[in-house]
């Protein structure tokens, strides 16, 4: 569907949709980056623009985006294309002990790198109740220094344009739900320099599980819990905020976090980054591994070839848990499809009827 920088202004940013994915920066120089925000600074009279195709909160045909990314419409409504789903942690503990759990996505990323496999890494730096950056990593100590989840919304997709000047290439890209989208649909335009970039410098997809990310405002009220204590980690269970400081734990109820979710993630579709290669997230049962999904053919030789290596090691995914997982992401599906319908307006989700039907019927599997 084509658009333009007004249609982006009027559709997305005006509108709170903004995902601040980043892909959109350095497209125009009219767009730019501010605490996390994308703002418009000046008027651009294209009838028709990159930034609007790339953008994944413009209308996007879920149908067409599962042909493009695996050849097939999906068989399974909930979570999308995958080829297997397991559980999965760093051998080396340096590595695993640097990770939010089983530090399975520096794993991949250092394995990648030092087999030649790419010679960067787009990802997202900062230390926890700190604004986060983009980064490319291009060393395994950068890959590190980025590690552990951010829990919020900074534009890192702005390093895959760092990389094109640069000369770094082939790329893996790190990122959110709304961000693997972005890539996709960059990947996707054809004709440009933006597709010439994609196409030839992005080799690796790795999606995070992203059920919201939270407003820059988050940052100041962490440094206000912590106090004068430095903060190592933070991470979220269903009813808590747990902060781990030097000067021991701190916890606080989720309730209090809530006001700082973004208004954009309540209408995200897709909490486990459908369209990655391979998408990483937490077990919620073991705070030793992560979960583990192989989607697309790239993904499943990454892994056998870190499982041949030593890189990683896995184990076979509970079926006790499986249904938790899938519980938790139909929820989140009918939910964003619940406030697309109360806001009376088109949405940036185009998904077909027989996907729509399939997801709110009863779920057999």
């Amino acid at each position: 569907m084509p658009g333009g920088p007004g249609d982006l202004l009027r559709q997305v940013l005006q509108t709170g949709q903004c995902v601040s994915c980043g892909l959109c920066l350095d497209l125009c120089p009219y767009l730019q980056a501010a605490a996390e925000r994308v703002v418009m600074i000046h008027h651009c009279g294209l009838e028709e623009g990159n930034c609007f195709r790339v953008c994944p909160r413009t209308p996007t045909d879920w149908e067409e985006m599962d042909r493009r990314v695996f050849g097939a419409p999906r068989a399974d409504h909930v979570l999308g294309h995958y080829r297997q789903i397991l559980f999965a942690r760093a051998t080396d503990p340096v590595v695993a002990a640097a990770g939010q759990y089983g530090g399975v996505v520096s794993a991949l990323i250092i394995f990648a790198l030092d087999g030649g496999k790419i010679r960067g890494a787009v990802l997202t730096a900062g230390a926890p109740g700190e604004m986060p950056q983009p980064a490319l990593a291009v060393s395994p100590d950068e890959v590190l220094a980025c590690a552990g989840s951010k829990y919020s919304a900074a534009p890192s997709l702005r390093a895959l344009h760092e990389a094109a000047r640069r000369g770094v290439e082939p790329v893996a890209v790190v990122g959110r739900p709304c961000q693997v989208l972005a890539v996709r649909k960059l990947q996707a335009v054809q004709g440009i320099e933006a597709h010439h970039l994609a196409g030839r410098k992005v080799a690796l997809v790795v999606g995070l599980f992203c059920f919201w990310a939270l407003e820059p405002g988050f940052h100041a009220f962490l440094r206000a819990v912590a106090g004068k204590a430095r903060i190592l980690k933070v991470d979220f269970s269903p009813e808590s905020m747990l902060v781990r400081t030097d000067r021991g734990p701190l916890c606080k109820p989720v309730e209090e976090v809530r006001g700082f979710i973004r208004p954009a993630c309540r209408e995200c579709f897709d909490p486990t980054a459908e369209f990655a290669d391979v998408a990483v997230g937490s077990t919620e049962y073991d705070e030793a591994w992560n979960t583990l999904v192989i989607r697309s053919k790239r993904g499943e030789a990454l892994v056998r070839a870190a499982l041949e290596a030593g890189a990683i090691e896995v184990r076979p995914y509970p079926p006790e848990r499986l249904p938790a997982l899938r519980a938790a992401v139909r929820s989140k599906k009918l939910r964003a499809l619940e406030v697309q319908a109360s806001r009376g307006e088109s949405s940036y989700l185009l998904i077909p009827a027989g996907y729509r039907q399939a997801l709110t019927g009863r779920d057999q599997r």
